[in-house]
């Protein structure tokens, strides 16, 4: 904790399990002490407990370890920028909402349904506009809708909210 009182990171790298604690807890403390650091979980656990209870307490994304070193850097960059990345094969667990809860998504347009859909599958907006033969600028716009229709901020908020609404 000391390193972080010093350097003052802008991006913090850890994992949910750590040696001697809880990666969950020690987030928890390095956010009360900089709350400006932004904190990316780097783990192996793809188990959604651990992916939703570490978003949940205000991790900013959450990577497995078989990511490249390229994919790392890049979820490093988004993190300092405010976005939150998440390993792809991840939202298909955490967001199951696009396939299953009818509450929800009854508030979305079929369009905003099928940006849902392929957003909580990990894709990227150049992804969407391609597959849904749209521009981007499109794409921005029916995710801003969800955001608001959903009551949410960013990528990983609409994936808590879709998760808590299938289970509960």
């Amino acid at each position: 904790m000391e390193i972080v009182d010093y350097a003052k990171p802008d991006v913090i790298i850890m994992d949910v399990k750590l040696p001697d604690s809880d990666g969950i807890t020690t987030m928890k403390n390095i956010r009360m002490r900089n709350k400006n650091a932004k904190v990316l979980m780097f783990s192996g656990f793809d188990d959604e407990y651990y992916v939703v209870r570490a978003l949940e307490s205000g991790a900013n994304g959450y990577l497995l370890k078989n990511v490249g070193g390229t994919e790392l850097v890049e979820a490093v960059r988004q993190a300092a920028d405010g976005l939150n990345p998440i390993s792809p094969q991840l939202t298909g667990k955490v967001i199951p909402l696009a396939r299953q809860n009818t509450k929800v998504s009854d508030r979305l347009t079929p369009r905003e349904k099928e940006v849902w859909k392929l957003l909580s599958n990990g894709s990227s907006n150049a992804e969407i506009s391609k597959t849904l033969y749209v521009s981007e600028s499109t794409v921005k716009f029916h995710i801003r809708n969800i955001f608001h229709k959903l009551g949410v901020k960013n990528r990983v908020e609409a994936a808590k909210a879709a998760y808590r609404s299938t289970v509960a």
